[in-house]
């Protein structure tokens, strides 16, 4: 019996040893270590923006396009550590519809005081306006923080170095920002 129990030891070891330096499972969502680049899903603000991809494709969760894990350079803020900011040296981009932005959508989840509205299908387009705002830092944001990601992703993609996603979004606002001061200084309800 002891000899049977270090035999499947041995076994087991070789199998561990041999996977691991096979090239990693065939399963796509596992990185592998010595490959030139891993891929991300193109940020969509669901879980799978932070599985790692062995190369390009498709990500099997959301559809999205996979991209080098090292073109995503955009930080994340919660709602709650947004009044640390500086207001001055910060832009607030809203990349929701105008009618969510303006209050006039049938989901009122309020927005950023002074916030710019840049809608997200319309940011490729209109990236110019924002020439004048590319040394600040710019905080993107939505209602679910489903679009903000992909805008951050565009934004930096275009050069902007200082750019940061609100996690959760305008539809967390409430429930996670419960310092007055911090409403009164930056929530505009609808």
């Amino acid at each position: 019996m002891k000899c049977y129990l270090e035999f499947l030891s041995v076994i087991m070891i070789g199998c561990c040893f041999m996977a691991s330096c096979a090239g990693k499972a065939s399963n796509s969502e596992q990185p592998v270590a010595d490959a030139p680049e891993n891929y991300r899903c193109f940020p969509c603000g669901l879980a799978c923006d932070t599985i790692l991809h062995p190369g390009p494709g498709t990500c099997n969760h959301c559809q999205m396009e996979l991209v080098p894990a090292s073109t995503i350079i955009h930080t994340d803020i919660l709602p709650a550590d947004m009044c640390s900011l500086d207001e001055e040296r910060t832009l607030f981009l809203d990349v929701r519809t105008a009618a969510e932005f303006n209050g006039t959508a049938p989901d009122k989840f309020g927005a950023i005081r002074n916030a710019v509205n840049i809608p997200v299908q319309e940011l490729e387009s209109r990236i110019k306006e924002l020439e004048k705002f590319r040394e600040k830092d710019i905080v993107v944001y939505c209602s679910h923080s489903h679009r903000s990601p992909r805008a951050s992703y565009m934004l930096t993609r275009h050069g902007f170095k200082k750019v940061t996603n609100m996690s959760g979004g305008m539809s967390t606002w409430k429930e996670t920002v419960t310092d007055t001061g911090c409403n009164h200084k930056l929530y505009r309800a609808q």
